[in-house]
């Protein structure tokens, strides 16, 4: 073989003279140096000459032969001539080419080739070969379930006789459908447990649910089809999926919940580690929701049961290492940085307010952050005024954990965190021993300000707005566009103890009040009177004005000869300059 072209190379000419062995008696004298040098010169001269023309041969023979038109290199060609049948390199391809054959069989050029390289170029073994060959595969590929001869011959041909490119092409079709639902953006449609097929379900819930045997899946539609089955078929499949016990199943599927009396399956209920009390997930997620808003820390048991004994400190720290497990997770914060970022979420929200963080709440107070928020947040515009109401809680102004309740309740608020009382309009503390020495009212009370909802939610909405539109405030009459309602939307507290769910008021709304209830739209507009600073003083009636007076301990006495005009004028003077707005008592003389 050749070093550079890795071509066979024929042996060299034969010697015109064989040489004898010389004698090993007679000794031969040494001929001279340079004959020697021009004999050596002669013989590789001759050699390569001889090498010269077999070569231009050889080349000359592989050109004469149409193989390399069609689609033979010359390397293959050269490899069927050297196994002596070199009568033609043309007509095996011309046989075997599928664009000249009349056979019904039509070979691909590759196979073709092939046969024709393995016979060494004789073309009836080869045609042969190759239909030998190709029957093989069909069979093939009819064992795999395509039983089209035809269509088998055709992809055979189209993938050059491979039989893992022909299955390619046979299950292309048949995936269509698959394709097209995984590259679609339509959801893919429900298991039909009442289609007629049942081996089609089964398969349906092998492929969907990856049910771990036939028999499992046979078992799930049985459960399925019972009459009057509570079930749901990602229950049924879930509880299948664990056991193969049919009595078992059914007892697993169908628990009762001690606190709303209503059925679900095992997966749905959850238990707390301290007892053997189950309870669904929306019961146990509802009952320590109310727990961590509005009641103790002590009361974050059992909802069945009441267990464990917390009191115990023994119990205590034992319950809450596995509670926080169950419930959403939590840290202690002790910073003094308003933004605060979890651990967990790695979301972001404001240590006082619990509203998520965003940017402009930096430098600001969380009041000033709400009302800036309402002005300029579009997304506070598309809420509406329902919304606004719902979303703006209550926040305790001695520990500012702030409570998710909505507006319509006693404005007597107690929070159940640092169990400070305060009035939810304007945040003044209530109490029963008065620490200011001008009080006289004796028993639960507090000194609101002039401005605050408990004073302003007797006047009409007609004096409201007259007030707002004295000091130049905007305010919202008619629905954002695009919205109809008849009932008042706004979620409202319905009682103090926090034992009826918070419900929306429902109440018939009135034109020009905003899409909102006469009751909650004064809310509205107090709302905006208290984050505008607007003095309610000087629309005062003069009964109103006496009263403030005597509240606030501003001198009211009439002077002599003094018209109405003139004293109203003096006292509205008067109290607005000693009792400025927000103060709580009059200031000290």
């Amino acid at each position: 073989m050749c070093e550079m072209c890795d071509l066979a190379r024929p042996e060299p000419a034969p010697l015109p003279v064989k040489l004898s062995p010389p004698s090993p008696v007679r000794r031969v004298p040494a001929l001279p140096l340079k004959p020697k040098e021009l004999a050596s010169e002669a013989q590789d001269s001759c050699r390569q000459r001889q090498i010269k023309e077999d070569g231009l041969k050889l080349i000359q023979l592989i050109r004469a032969s149409e193989g390399e038109k069609k689609g033979m290199s010359p390397e293959e060609v050269y490899m069927s001539i050297r196994k002596r049948f070199c009568g033609s390199a043309e007509d095996p391809v011309k046989k075997l080419d599928p664009a000249q054959s009349d056979s019904v069989v039509n070979l691909s050029r590759a196979e073709a080739k092939q046969a024709w390289l393995v016979e060494g170029s004789d073309v009836e073994r080869a045609t042969r070969q190759a239909l030998r060959e190709r029957l093989a595969k069909v069979k093939e590929l009819s064992d795999l379930g395509f039983c089209d001869e035809a269509q088998c011959h055709e992809v055979l041909r189209q993938s050059g006789g491979e039989v893992r490119g022909a299955l390619v092409l046979l299950q292309r079709p048949l995936l269509e459908g698959f394709h097209k639902r995984i590259w679609s953006d339509k959801p893919d449609p429900p298991v039909d447990i009442h289609h007629p097929d049942k081996q089609h379900i089964c398969r349906r819930l092998l492929a969907v649910y990856d049910l771990p045997s036939w028999g499992r899946c046979e078992l799930a539609l049985s459960l399925l089809l019972e009459e009057n089955a509570p079930y749901s078929l990602e229950d049924v499949v879930q509880a299948v999926r664990e056991s193969h016990d049919r009595e078992f199943i059914k007892r697993v599927l169908t628990k009762e919940c001690p606190i709303c009396l209503s059925i679900f399956p095992h997966s749905k209920m959850q238990s707390l580690t301290s007892c053997q009390c189950s309870v669904c997930c929306d019961c146990f997620q509802q009952h320590f929701t109310i727990v961590v808003r509005d009641k103790h820390i002590r009361d974050m048991v059992c909802p069945v049961c009441w267990e464990p004994d917390i009191n115990d400190p023994e119990h205590l720290n034992s319950y809450f290492s596995t509670l926080d497990i169950q419930c959403s997770y939590g840290f202690i914060y002790d910073g003094d940085q308003l933004k605060v970022t979890c651990f967990q979420c790695h979301n972001s929200f404001c240590a006082q307010c619990k509203k998520p963080w965003e940017s402009q709440h930096a430098g600001l107070s969380c009041e000033q952050y709400q009302s800036w928020k309402r002005e300029n947040d579009p997304e506070y515009q598309r809420q509406g005024l329902a919304g606004y109401l719902r979303d703006n809680g209550i926040t305790c102004p001695n520990c500012r954990f702030q409570y998710a309740l909505s507006k319509g309740g006693c404005m007597h608020f107690c929070c159940s965190q640092c169990r400070y009382q305060f009035c939810s309009g304007c945040n003044n503390p209530f109490h029963t021993t008065c620490a200011v020495e001008e009080c006289s009212v004796s028993g639960l009370h507090a000194h609101h300000p002039r401005d605050c909802l408990f004073y302003l939610r007797d006047w009409e909405p007609s004096r409201l707005q007259a007030l707002l539109q004295n000091s130049g405030v905007s305010f919202n009459t008619e629905l954002p566009p695009g919205t109809q309602t008849s009932l008042c939307g706004v979620i409202e507290q319905k009682d103090e103890g926090g034992q009826q769910p918070d419900t929306a008021c429902g109440t018939q709304t009135q034109h020009g009040h905003a899409g909102l209830c006469e009751k909650h739209y004064r809310e509205y507009l107090v709302s905006l009177i208290n984050s505008h600073s607007v003095d309610p003083a000087p629309i005062y009636s003069s009964s109103e004005l006496l009263l403030a007076c005597k509240r606030y301990k501003v001198e009211e006495m009439r002077r002599d000869g003094e018209d109405s005009f003139i004293y109203y004028s003096r006292l509205l003077e008067k109290l607005m300059d000693e009792v400025p707005l927000g103060d709580k008592v009059p200031r000290k003389k």
